[in-house]
């Protein structure tokens, strides 16, 4: 018997996984909770779940943060990240919080259950980026940089948003423009997009 956890806060979505789940996997238990909060309320109650599936977007949190929370609380957990948007940068994101698995809401059912079995199997259920090295090789912190970058931050203020050095900044984005063949900040900014690293 499996028992997941849907941490999710759209009830329309809920509603459609939970009927996903009850004509495919009838045997499994799904519970749910629709935010960070919520979720680690429900750790605190009765066994833990075999399988926590984390929005990104949770409305008193991000999702991965909230993967972080639930693997403090309850290490044991499997963690599946979920999003409406298929990108690099959430399939990244996901790897660096801990996460074994990445899927889209978007996706057929039969898929969504494949991926999640794979991970209740001790396995990691992560799409083979369809992004280019870039999105492979850049790293989380890099893609932090990089976000800020989009967000029309100067050099300062990522150093005072990350608390890092100037130099650390400069090699950062010596590092993001070389790996996205860029000639500056714009070009980066537009290949990133492009690319699916960034919204």
């Amino acid at each position: 018997m499996v028992t997941a956890l849907l941490v999710d806060d759209h009830p329309l979505f809920r509603d459609g996984f939970g009927a996903m789940v009850r004509h495919h996997r009838p045997d499994w238990t799904l519970r749910n909770a629709c935010s960070a909060a919520e979720a680690l309320s429900v750790l605190g109650q009765g066994p833990a779940p075999d399988l926590a599936i984390i929005d990104i977007l949770l409305p008193d949190t991000d999702g991965f943060d909230a993967a972080r929370a639930i693997a403090a609380r309850a290490p044991l957990v499997s963690r599946v990240m979920i999003s409406g948007r298929e990108d690099g940068g959430a399939r990244l994101r996901s790897r660096d919080c801990g996460a074994s698995g990445f899927i889209s809401k978007s996706w057929p059912a039969e898929r969504i259950i494949e991926m999640l079995e794979t991970v209740l199997g001790g396995g990691v259920a992560f799409e083979a980026p369809d992004c280019g090295a870039a999105a492979e090789t850049i790293t989380a912190r890099q893609l932090e940089v990089l976000s800020l970058l989009a967000d029309g931050h100067s050099n300062k203020a990522i150093e005072r948003r990350m608390n890092i050095a100037p130099r650390t900044v400069r090699a950062h984005l010596t590092e993001i423009f070389h790996l996205l063949e860029a000639d500056g900040r714009v070009q980066a900014i537009l290949k990133a997009r492009q690319l699916g690293l960034i919204g």
